[in-house]
């Protein structure tokens, strides 16, 4: 079976009738599994890679520099672009860094040091009630606190009007078991840390909003409806 990936939930989850979310469902039960192709250079690659990447640095590096640097960056990449669609990627990212400056993204980072973990591509499909479920986190890092040695996680998500924060929960949801089938033999895992930012509207949800009662949790109940669609 394809891997599903976390915005085909949410895509699932946004049909507004039984009969199209049983289309859609079994559209993804049914596809055959993709071969693995080399990258394409002309594709244009990952549409919010600007922003995704200078955030990332922000976050990873502790230095809020990177925002106007990148900004610069894309300015020129749009003067030297003629492609009408080039450019309104590239504004669009802008708008979103521009956003982030007030977003208090270092204030989610542990006060503690941390150590950013080898993210490998191997662990990226999980099985979740029988569905094999796509997760590319940004960010692992590890830190000790109390004696412990705990881990979190950082997972920038984007589309165009972005996500609602029930949605967003969803990633989080994906993230924490992500975290506890590959890393809790090592560590505890930080429901305060394990973290899912929608970039497009600079809101985050984290585990521990969750367990608090602010966002519902939805995987199960999604996964369930594809499964007896």
């Amino acid at each position: 079976m394809e891997k599903i990936r976390i915005k085909e939930l949410i895509e699932f989850k946004r049909k507004s009738s039984d009969k199209s979310q049983k289309s859609f469902a079994n559209n993804l039960k049914n596809r055959k599994i993709k071969e693995k192709k080399k990258e394409d250079k002309n594709t244009g690659g990952d549409y919010w890679v600007q922003s995704s990447s200078c955030i990332q640095n922000v976050f990873k590096f502790n230095d809020t520099k990177f925002y106007e640097e990148k900004i610069s960056d894309v300015l020129n990449q749009i003067d030297a672009s003629e492609v009408e669609k080039t450019k309104s990627r590239f504004a669009k990212n802008i708008k979103i860094l521009s956003n982030f400056k007030d977003f208090d993204l270092l204030d989610l980072r542990p006060k503690e040091t941390i150590n950013f973990e080898t993210i490998h591509k191997e662990f990226n499909v999980i099985d979740f009630q029988g569905l094999p479920l796509y997760i590319n986190p940004n960010l692992i890092f590890s830190f000790e606190k109390n004696g412990k040695k705990q881990l979190g996680g950082l997972y920038l998500v984007a589309q165009i009007n972005g996500f609602k924060k029930s949605e967003l929960g969803v990633f989080c949801e994906v993230l924490y078991n992500y975290l506890i089938k590959n890393y809790a033999q090592d560590y505890q895992i930080s429901t305060k840390y394990c973290i899912a930012i929608d970039t497009f509207d600079a809101k985050k949800v984290s585990y521990q909003d969750l367990l608090n009662g602010e966002i519902p949790f939805l995987l199960e109940s999604i996964l369930l409806d594809i499964k007896n669609s």
